[in-house]
Order: structure tokens, then sequence, then C-alpha cells
């Protein structure tokens, strides 16, 4: 199914620019490749999206919906320049200038590139561009989410990487699932661990800099990919590593209480503006352009339903995504600080826990005929597990704890220990302590510079 019908021949020069560059040319139409409403993001959208807005109308052609179809045409537009100062200076003095401008500032450097001055301009200025107060009330409204929301929503991430097509297509080219698995496994939560953090929003935290430095790396990845595939490929598909995908990278700050809110948790309009302010500086911060930033929050909304509705089909790299991310690797090493006799329960039932809390989850907002298609072909499609009984088991521990919470809202008194534990991210210090243990012992450098020599496209599979 498409809105947009037939087009001309697209032409090169017509779309391989950088809009921040040229903000008064045309906007560019759709790639033709992802001219698609993919069906199996419909029943996600209607749960997750359905009690807010029309989720058909609002992918009807609209200016929300076109200026998002022309993002779909370029990478981060303030990273492009920086991946150009990379290749011209070399990576290694590419990467000792980017570093020491992120934690000491663009100030220290005697000649800064000036691609490096536009961007950190960019940085510095960031926080201000939004109310913090509001955004410090929704991340702890998104603290707030339920257990099982938050399950959901984690196990939404593996469905998405390997379901979505440009993120499948990217992760499973660039091989660093199958390839490094382990750092890949730990570079990734602990980023996400860190966005939860109160200093995520202090241009000077750990935190915020970590994020810069996955900004950069989906930047480099993306030069190289674009060289790998070629303008084919680009013409069809546009940018491998789009800046509209970068918005869905902030919409995990706002799904936990849209799935608590679908199972009858109701969010208040003026919750859902707090939220929205958290998920839009996330969504900032990974890379979406300022023309992309929702107004309020039924905007915001109406963007990510549009975003999800474009996510396609998968790529061909979906059964060896799914077996790389999900596989009884990542268990043994998310549990490698655990003590021995738990960590021998983990390895002998790792496929089962696996599929009770990876796969069951998303199944709830999916559908569980969407997780059985996503498990074809992988190591986990022979081994039987019956999806619909486990989705529906999680669905019911879902509303079981969503009503929990309910009567726990409603009391005239908070738990002290919990709402400090929120406001400090002492659950997501304690995971990245974690994490980074596990890394010590492994000697896994945290450095998100795996990308750094990739921009040439060699090793990354076609």
């Amino acid at each position: 199914m498409t809105v947009t019908g037939e087009r001309p021949e697209i032409l090169l020069e017509d779309v391989d620019f950088n809009r921040r560059d040229h903000p008064d040319r045309p906007l560019r139409p759709i790639p033709p490749g992802r001219d698609q409403f993919a069906a199996q993001w419909r029943h996600m959208r209607e749960f997750m999206f359905g009690a807010w807005i029309d989720i058909d109308n609002e992918v009807e052609p609209s200016n929300l919906t076109r200026l998002r179809d022309d993002y779909f045409w370029q990478r981060d537009e303030h990273m492009i320049g920086v991946v150009d100062t990379f290749e011209r200076l070399g990576h290694a003095q590419g990467r000792a200038l980017f570093e020491q401008a992120l934690t000491q500032g663009i100030e220290t450097l005697d000649d800064p590139p000036q691609e490096f001055v536009d961007l950190f301009e960019h940085l510095d200025q960031l926080p201000g561009q939004f109310d913090l107060v509001a955004a410090e009330r929704g991340r702890m409204l998104a603290m707030s989410s339920t257990m099982a929301a938050t399950t959901i929503i984690r196990a939404w991430a593996v469905y998405e990487t390997a379901m979505t097509g440009d993120i499948s297509a990217a992760t499973g080219a660039t091989g660093r699932f199958a390839d490094d698995g382990p750092r890949r496994f730990i570079e990734t939560a602990r980023v996400f661990a860190q966005f939860t953090l109160p200093e995520i929003f202090d241009r000077r935290s750990e935190a915020f800099q970590d994020v810069v430095r996955v900004r950069l790396m989906h930047a480099l990845a993306s030069r190289g990919l674009r060289r790998k595939w070629g303008d084919d490929v680009y013409l069809k598909f546009g940018e491998p590593i789009p800046v509209t995908s970068l918005l869905g990278f902030g919409s995990g700050m706002l799904l936990g209480r849209l799935v608590d809110h679908a199972f009858g948790r109701k969010l208040t309009h003026e919750q859902l503006e707090d939220l929205a302010e958290y998920s839009s500086f996330s969504g900032r911060l990974w890379g979406a352009p300022e023309l992309l930033q929702s107004s309020n929050a039924l905007e915001l909304i109406k963007s990510l339903n549009y975003v999800l509705a474009r996510g396609g089909n998968p790529s061909p790299w979906r059964a060896e995504l799914v077996d790389a991310i999900a596989g009884p690797e990542h268990l043994r090493t998310l549990t490698e600080t655990l003590p021995g006799w738990l960590r021998n329960v983990v390895s002998r039932y790792s496929n089962q826990i696996t599929a009770t809390i990876a796969f069951a989850p998303a199944g709830v907002v999916f559908g569980y005929q969407q997780i059985e298609a996503m498990l074809v072909g992988t190591l986990f499609e022979p081994l039987g597990y019956n999806i619909e009984r486990r989705v529906q088991t999680f669905e019911q521990l879902t509303r079981l704890n969503v009503r929990i919470a309910m009567v726990a809202d409603k009391l005239p008194w908070s738990n002290p220990i919990r709402e400090r534990r929120r406001q400090t991210g002492a659950a997501a210090r304690e995971r990245i302590a974690m994490l980074d243990k596990i890394a010590g012992g492994r000697k896994i450098p945290l450095t998100y510079t795996h990308h750094d020599r990739s921009t040439s496209g060699e090793g990354f599979t076609g």
C-alpha cells in the first residue's frame, strides 16, 4: 500500500544533499523502496497510539509526513562534516580532536576544523532549547513505568532491530552483532541505561557525551554503507541510517508509559507533555534535526506513528540478527557477574528465558503472529515454543502489574526509597556498573570507536 502513487525518475543531484545547507530546496519525496506501510506495524500502532490519534488519518500526506519523507535521504546533518573531517585528517587525529572537544570543550583546540565548531555549537546550545524542568518530570514519569512495560519496551528493541527494514539492513551489513557481539551488546545496553540518568541533560556529563559518541558512530557507519551499497541502492532506499529513523531513538523515553496507558494507567495531557519534552530532547541529542522536532505531545505521537508505519519489512539479515542478538551468548555475557550456580541455570535454560523475556513481551504490542514470523529460520524456530501462550501469559502479568501500579498511584503517600532511586538513577547506575565489570573482565573497550575506520565500506557485506 502506498499513498504517493507513481512518480518520475529520481535523480541523484535532486536528493543527495544536506538539508541544513540547502533549506530552500524542494522537499524530497519518500525513497521509492520505503513507500509502503508494511502490515507488521499496524497492530502495534493501534495499540500504542490509537487512544490518542486516528492512526490511518495521520499517515496521509501532510507537512509532518513530507518533512519526514525528505529526511529519509540523509544522515545526521551535524555529523556529515565531522565524518568528512575524519576522512580528511585520518581517523586517529580526527578522533583525538573530537574527544578533546567533547570532553574539554571546543575552545581548547588551537585551530579546530569548522565542522567541529559547528557540531559543538549545536551540542553546547542543545540543553538551552528545552524546558529541562519539564524534561526532568518526564524522565521521572518514564522511570515510573511498570516493570512489565519496561520489559515490553526492551523486547520491542529486539523486534525493531531485526524487523525494521533500514535498521536490520544496516545492523546486519556492518556485522557487529555477529563479529563483535559482546562489545556491541554492552555498549548498547550501557548507553541506553545512561540515557535514563538525571545528568543526561548536562553537556559535561559522561552520559551526554557517550550518546554523542554513538551518534558519531552511526554517521561513520552510514558513510561506509552508502559507499558499499552504491547509488542504485541509495536511489531506491535513501540513506542507510537516515535522520528520520533517529527520531525513533528518543521514543523509548515515552513508550513505556504509553504501554501502561493502554492497559488502563492513564496519563494526563500534562504528563504526556512532560514525557514528550524528555523524548524530544532525546531525539535531538541522538541526531534528529530541529525541523523534525514536534511542537507538542500529540504531534510527537503523530510523528512516531508515521515513522513506525514506514518501518517496512525486514532485511535478509533478519534471522542472522535474531540468532546473534537473542542467542545464548548474549545472556551469558550479561550474566557473567552472577553467582556461578545462577549462571549455570541461565546457561542451561537460556533459550527458554529468552523466549519468555525477549520474545513474548514484544508480542503483547506486536501480536504473537509477528513474533512467530520474526523467528522463522532462526535457531529458535525448531525448538517449538508456544509463542501464543507465552504472549497471553505475559499480557496477563502486565495487566496485573499495571493494576497494582494504579492502586499505588492513588495512595496519599509514595515510597521515599523508590522515589529517591528514580531521582538519582540508582537502577541505571547499578546496571552500568555491572556492564563495566563484565567489560573489564573481558578487556572490552567501551569507547564507541568501532566504526572509526568504516567509512570506506570495507568489511561490510552487500
